[in-house]
């Protein structure tokens, strides 16, 4: 007989089927040509079509696979295959045996889903959001938290940082002579390095000038952290002199963007802030340290002699050695310092270590976050199984008189188990591949958000590592679903579930507790995330609330550095050069007609400043009696009336302010309550930098140590008399902010075409940025409680709706005992308030407990906030009502008649 022809549509199922067993195909095929004919010829309608070809298809499928596993048992057993028309041995190995019945297990499962799409589809998106969700979230947490640090052996490093026991610092920074003293003392580290980091200006690379971000290191940090050059070399110990060679080693980033890539580079010259320094070296691609922006290297160019003791200006990194560990390393650190302080009292009073790792020293500011918001996660991948098992309980028991059937036939319990499992599993996957899908938009929606301090963001990707995560929840979320119905459904009672019209094969008493419990175990999961996301959300609406101590609308700020090389000193603090420039820039700044007003701040309002010890006429003199470091904040003129701040007593800063000129420094409020009480601050003095000056003004304070901090106390000191060669040039204007800095930049391009500025923003810009930690934080938390929200309301919708069905019958006796509809109604939302009322009462008790974790997330917000809480309870109990709606009005439209009839 001739073979048919192979329609198109076929081709692929043709090709899925062994060499061996095409011919048998092309017989099949007659078949499915027959039945499409009576397809074509009794018009079974779309949805009929769809079930026909699907029937056909999984058919076809199921049969490829049984032939391939045919063919590799006789393979495996040296005999020829049987073939589907053929005769020959029928005994099978036991390993074939089970891949034959999860073979025919999961034929079955695709041709049910086939059968129930609305099901199907509804399952698999609900897994899809859980696996999404906690698939994006991990791969922040893996990038952030979990990724290896790219140095060798990166647990052996840490970071060695001084506190100050006088001024209760936990991490500062180390003086040069004390860095070098540690050299000499210590002996549990094998190698130590410190840096410091530096914003010049890269001149004479062939492009414009560009601010670069630089790290000041000494010659063996690239061995401690065991990385070297991708080509060059890196500096060695005579470059690291005071007076050595200026060389320098780029970023690979830095090598592709402005140079080119261009191999050639090693030798070139550059200039940075106006010194000539030699490429000497490339870093290779994802060398990242001490931060993702450091474009260069150059040596430190420190020695014990030319570095000043009290200044704490390095961080130290070291790799302890084979013995040591922290603990111990901490102790002998300590020793040390111990002996410095006593060696060193002026400078060293109260001075300590702490060592972290370095993993910690770069994340454990956010690790308590991540781990509350993949605890979060995890709660809604809870809700999500409890959702998904109140689905299959729901579909077992439509299917519970199909399960007896096979059971009262011979069906082993295993059997219809393995079964049942397979579908719950496949729905997994399905669901897991949507979630793997959904992630992938998750994570760009994440960095999107780009929280300013989550460090390594660049870390964050869908790699091996997620997807394996990503798989094992979706295995482990199919097994936790999928594994209550299935033991339930396999246990039928067969002499009740085998009964014509018996009720009882719909379900049992039994099994509706088990949904009614889910229900409650959803609403209560459900309200612990909700009030967290209140109790951020609430604390983000206090933390917008706060006065900053300025006004930030129409206020913008440019940061710019004077490089030493062309603005010098000319013994400090007489710099006539700078003080030319901060003249010049005010004037041309100010004379534009958008322009209300101008001035020069060391530090802008949103900046913390400098520490140094101070003293206060009659005060302590020395750190045991109490002596103190407070903040010091040089600024210019004009600046309070710029950035609108209180002058409360006093004068400003004034054009005679100038270094020949007496001293003078403002104070702010917090200074004046901490050292002046009820007296005026005003004409008493302080000293600090071996200067007495007078105090000729109080303003109010600002918030310039984070909104989320109490005002602090701070020293403002004229920027002539304290000449800083970074500073910011802040600007009010009626204009937009962006055209403020872009007027800003082109005086600065006139002025100076060799300066590079940056730091340029409007202070809108500023503070929000400064509350993207706790932004992130809410809008994460908020997102997976709208989610838990969500599926707790369509769990109790599910319960409500599936006991509405099993009680048909009851109310239609009821209303025809006179029962009005409305009485109908009150019962069925007496049930979902029932189980609201129950999910919250447990979920408070969750909620106490997980608020106090929260608690060092939370600002101007008490963890146990009985507005919130109570706020919520009402949420999620009128929200179990609201899902209770549909099912009761379909109750209250039960025909009397009808439903004693059905019974």
């Amino acid at each position: 007989m001739k073979s048919p022809r192979i329609p198109p549509s076929y081709r692929i199922l043709f090709f899925l089927y062994p060499f061996e067993f095409r011919a048998a195909f092309q017989r099949d095929l007659a078949r499915f040509l027959d039945l499409q004919r009576v397809e074509r010829r009794y018009r079974l309608g779309a949805l009929g079509t769809l079930r026909f070809w699907t029937d056909a298809v999984v058919d076809s499928l199921r049969t490829a696979v049984r032939l391939h596993l045919e063919l590799l048992r006789s393979r495996m057993l040296g005999t020829s295959p049987t073939g589907p028309n053929q005769s020959g041995p029928t005994h099978r190995s036991r390993g074939m045996t089970m891949l034959g019945k999860f073979a025919q297990d999961l034929s079955f499962a695709i041709r049910s889903f086939g059968k129930q799409p609305a099901f199907t589809l509804i399952v698999v998106i609900t897994v899809g959001l859980g696996v999404g969700v906690s698939t994006a979230m991990f791969s922040v947490f893996n990038g952030v938290l979990l990724t290896q640090l790219p140095y060798e052996n990166p647990d052996e490093l840490v970071i060695v940082w001084e506190n100050d026991r006088m001024n209760n610092t936990e991490r500062e920074g180390v003086s040069g002579p004390d860095y070098f003293d540690w050299l000499e003392r210590q002996s549990a580290f094998e190698a130590m390095a410190a840096w410091t980091s530096r914003s010049p200006t890269l001149t004479g690379a062939g492009g414009d000038a560009e601010r670069l971000s630089a790290t000041l290191a000494t010659h063996n940090l690239f061995a401690t952290l065991g990385r070297q050059a991708a080509f060059g070399r890196v500096f060695v110990v005579d470059e690291d002199q005071p007076g050595g060679e200026l060389v320098a080693v780029i970023s690979h980033g830095l090598w592709a963007t402005r140079f080119g890539s261009d191999s050639s580079i090693i030798g070139q010259f550059v200039d940075l802030d106006g010194r000539r320094h030699e490429i000497i070296g490339v870093m290779p691609l994802g060398f990242e340290f001490p931060s993702a922006e450091t474009d260069a290297w150059v040596p430190l160019q420190y020695s014990a002699a030319t570095s000043i003791r009290g200044r704490h200006d390095l961080v130290v990194v070291a790799r302890l050695g084979p013995e040591a560990t922290v603990e111990t390393a901490r102790v002998e650190m300590t020793e040390i310092m111990a002996r410095l302080e006593q060696e060193y009292p002026d400078d060293n009073i109260g001075r300590g270590v702490t060592i972290d790792r370095l993993d910690f020293a770069e994340v454990g500011s956010v690790r308590p976050a991540l781990v509350i918001l993949m605890g979060a996660v995890g709660v809604v991948l809870l809700i999500v199984c409890a959702n998904v098992a109140n689905l299959l309980f729901a579909k077992s028991t439509a299917r519970e008189r199909e399960v007896a059937i096979r059971s009262a036939l011979g069906a082993r319990r295993s059997r219809i188990l393995g079964q049942l499992l397979t579908e719950s599993l496949l729905l997994a996957l399905m669901g897991g591949a949507v979630g793997v899908a959904l992630a992938y938009g998750g994570v760009k929606l994440l960095l999107a958000l780009n929280p300013a301090n989550l460090p390594r963001l660049h870390e964050v990707s869908i790699d091996s590592s997620v997807l394996g995560f990503s798989l094992l929840v979706t295995v482990v979320t199919g097994l936790i679903f999928g594994m209550l119905p299935a033991f339930q459904a396999s246990r039928p009672n067969l002499t009740e579930a085998l009964k014509e019209g018996n009720r009882s094969a719909a379900g049992g008493p039994g099994r509706s507790r088990i949904k009614r419990v889910l229900a409650v175990a959803e609403i209560s999961m459900a309200f612990v995330l909700v009030v967290g996301a209140g109790l951020l959300t609430k604390s983000m609406w206090q933390l917008s609330r706060v006065d900053p101590g300025f006004r930030p609308e129409n206020l913008a700020t440019v940061r710019v550095n004077l490089p030493d090389s062309r603005y010098p000193t000319e013994g400090w603090p007489n710099a006539p050069t700078r003080v030319q420039f901060y003249s010049t820039i005010v004037e041309n700044v100010g004379r534009y007609p958008n322009v209300s007003s101008v001035a020069l701040a060391a530090y802008h309002p949103a900046q913390s400043g400098f520490t140094t010890r101070m003293m206060i006429e009659g005060g302590p003199t020395t750190v045991e009696e109490g002596l103190e470091e407070e903040r010091i904040r040089p600024v210019g003129p004009g600046y309070f009336a710029t950035i609108d701040a209180s002058q409360i007593q006093g004068r400003d800063f004034n054009a005679f302010d100038r270094a020949a000129a007496p001293t003078v420094v403002i104070v702010n409020a917090s200074f004046a309550g901490k050292y002046f009480r009820d007296e005026s601050p005003i004409g008493k003095r302080v000293n600090f930098w071996g200067q007495w000056r007078e105090i000729v003004g109080l303003v109010s304070d600002v918030k310039f140590m984070g909104i989320e901090r109490e005002s602090r106390p701070g020293v403002y000191a004229p920027l002539e008399q304290l000449p800083f060669n970074e500073f910011s040039i802040v600007v009010r204007g009626t204009g937009a902010p962006g055209d403020l800095i872009t007027l800003v930049r082109s005086e600065l391009g006139q002025l100076d075409p060799q300066l590079a500025p940056f730091g340029m923003d409007s202070f809108g810009t500023i503070l929000s940025d400064s509350m993207a930690p706790q932004r992130f934080n809410m809008i994460m938390l908020a997102t997976f409680a709208a989610l838990a929200l969500l599926l707790a309301a369509l769990g109790i919708y599910g319960v409500i709706s599936y006991g509405v069905s099993q009680r048909t019958h009851e109310f239609g006796l009821r209303m025809s005992l006179g029962a009005a509809p409305s009485d109908v109604i009150k019962l069925v939302l007496s049930q979902g308030l029932k189980l609201g009322a129950a999910g919250v009462a447990i979920g408070l008790v969750g909620a106490l407990v997980v608020s106090r974790i929260l608690a060092s997330q939370l600002f101007g917000v008490e963890p146990t906030d009985p507005a919130t809480f109570a706020a919520v309870a009402l949420f999620l109990g009128g929200t179990a009502v609201l899902a209770c709606v549909l099912p009761a009005q379909r109750a209250s439209k039960v025909d009397p008649m009808v439903a004693l009839r059905r019974e």
